[in-house]
């Protein structure tokens, strides 16, 4: 991409199949040359509540089906609520919350999965309601006040900080809400949560983790349900 000035890309796909701990790596001297990919030694890790072949825990069982009804009744409660975005009925044939066997059974780290997948959009989306807030705001400003025009370049736009004190704090303020709204869902797809689902070494206690968020997720709707049923 870079030697030819983006006319050319190679976009690669990538299946994560197990997790490893870094022991080494191989060619460091290729950080800095990108002639060839970074080589490493690694360790396979291996869950420290496997269970051997043919005897099934028949407790863990029971927490995967909990785990799969409490996903399945947030999806119920975000249609209900008309959440957007939100998971629709579909989804709720492709969920597995047991241990992945493979690639294309992908188990509980799939449906880990369908959730970031969801987180990004939903800041996505609070990013949008963002922008065009600003923008109301700023259409606002304009149709009772003018800017001077040495300000505006060719193209119509201005720099932020050549906007009237007013105006920027205005902005900022509505960027401090929607950032706040952020930080109260707990959404950022690449938090420090997911590092921790990395670093589990047993499947029983990811599980115990994503429950968790999840049942942080049922009590947020269950609130916005209750503040709808006041108005």
């Amino acid at each position: 991409s870079e030697q030819t000035q983006d006319r050319v890309k190679y976009i690669g796909q990538h299946r994560v199949i197990n997790r490893v701990r870094l022991r080494r790596v191989l060619n460091p001297s290729v950080v800095a040359t990108r002639d060839t990919y970074l080589k490493a030694e690694v360790e396979v890790l291996s869950d420290s509540d496997q269970q051997e072949e043919g005897k099934p825990d028949e407790g863990l069982a029971a927490e995967e089906a909990a785990a799969e009804e409490l996903f399945v009744s947030l999806v119920d409660a975000q249609k209900s609520l008309g959440e957007e975005p939100r998971f629709t009925d579909a989804v709720k044939g492709s969920l597995s919350f047991a241990r992945g066997t493979s690639p294309s059974d992908r188990g509980l780290w799939g449906t880990i999965g369908l959730w970031q997948q969801f987180l990004e959009q939903r800041t996505q989306v609070l990013g949008q309601k963002m922008q065009r807030e600003i923008q109301s705001g700023v259409a606002s400003y304009l149709s009772d006040n003018s800017l001077r025009e040495d300000l505006v370049n060719a193209r119509g736009e201005i720099r932020l900080q050549d906007l009237p004190p007013e105006l920027i704090a205005e902005i900022e303020a509505i960027q401090r809400r929607y950032r706040g709204e952020v930080d109260a869902l707990d959404g950022e797809p690449g938090s420090l949560r997911f590092q921790a689902l990395l670093q589990s070494d047993s499947h029983r206690q990811r599980l115990a983790l994503f429950c968790t968020w999840l049942r942080k997720e049922q009590k947020r709707l269950a609130t916005r349900k209750w503040v709808q049923a006041l108005f």
